[in-house]
This record gives structure tokens, sequence and C-alpha cells, in this order.
């Protein structure tokens, strides 16, 4: 970390659960982008801070990875507008009518 970094105001340094709070996200989350290099952060004892100005530049990038319900309803807009002839069964189903069928074929085993 730079000089300017460290010598923050304390008014311009979050704790993680602050900032996973200012930008939607879980801790974990944000303690991530900062394991991974993303997101600078320092200690201060056992509290991971990081600048708001690392966190709104991170964020305005878009390189984010969209929540659960942006994801979703991005599929379901998708999937409403598709004009492909697919047999509009997901991927679940398919696995659970595997595994009915292979479940059968072991019971008719079991009979023999």
């Amino acid at each position: 970390m730079g000089a300017a970094r460290r010598t923050a105001n304390e008014g311009d340094l979050l704790e993680v659960v602050r900032a996973a709070s200012l930008v939607g996200r879980h801790p974990e989350t944000v303690r991530r982008w900062v394991w991974s290099g993303r997101l600078e952060a320092q200690r201060s004892g056992h509290r991971l801070l990081v600048a708001r100005a690392d966190l709104e530049a991170l964020t305005r990038k878009g390189s984010l990875v969209p929540t659960l319900a942006e994801w979703a309803d991005r599929v379901g807009r998708m999937r409403g507008s598709s004009s492909s002839a697919g047999s509009g069964r997901s991927a679940a189903d398919l696995v659970i009518e595997d595994r009915g069928r292979r479940s059968g074929t072991e019971a008719a085993r079991a009979d023999r």
C-alpha cells in the first residue's frame, strides 16, 4: 500500500461489514475481494479496513458478479424471450428425472 493509503482519515476507512452493506454484498464477499487482490485493505487490530474510494472504484467498474436476484431476473428474461425450440426444462429437472430413473432401475434389479 502507498503512503497516502496508510495515512487515510479514519472516516475514509470502512470496516468490512459496513463496506458490504454500502455495496449490497455479504461481508464474506468483500473479504474475498481483499484476499484475491481486487480490493486493498489494511488491518487495525482484528479489524479489516478498506478505503471508501477503493470500494467505490471497484463497484463502478461493473466487474462485479451480479447478485442472485439480479441473475435470476436476467435468466427469467432470457427464458421468456427465447425463441429456440428447447424443451423448457431446467438442468435440475433433468437431474431429478435421471435420479428417478436410476433409483427405479436399482429397485427393479433388487426384485430379480
